[in-house]
């Protein structure tokens, strides 16, 4: 397996033990204490942790292939991880204190998901694009 990949999976694996590890904290200590709106926003942050660590598990696996990656597909791991900790942190935060403000700070960790999931589609269908060309040779 290459390094790469290996590390990735590494990454995502930590961040699906920590997503469940809060989630169950949420659920069995926090639940008590939380109102509903601060419980929504804990279980969204712990939604999106979980599906996130899933994408970094499974670009790890993309990366163990010998496609020809474009240089912009080893960025994308970089922006799901700093989403995760943008948006998840921010969301983490809001729900387990009185900062309120970091409600704007959300948004750019949507958006580094949202460039991330573009950059993977753009990416696929240009492996996809090159393998084509490649048969039809």
């Amino acid at each position: 397996m290459k390094t790469i990949a290996s590390y990735w999976i590494g990454v995502g694996s930590i961040l699906a033990f920590l997503s469940v590890l809060v989630g169950a904290l949420g659920a069995h200590w926090l639940d008590p204490v939380m109102d509903m709106d601060s419980k929504d926003t804990y279980e969204t942050s712990v939604r999106f942790q979980m599906f996130h660590s899933v994408a970094l598990i499974l670009i790890g696996i993309i990366l163990n292939f010998k496609f020809e990656f474009n240089r912009l597909f080893f960025y994308i791991p970089w922006l799901v991880l700093a989403g995760t900790v943008i948006f998840c942190g921010s969301l983490y935060t809001i729900s387990l204190s009185s900062f309120n403000w970091l409600g704007a700070v959300a948004p750019f960790g949507a958006l580094l998901f949202i460039f991330g999931w573009l950059l993977l589609a753009f990416s696929v269908f240009n492996i996809a694009r090159q393998n084509q060309n490649k048969d039809d040779r």
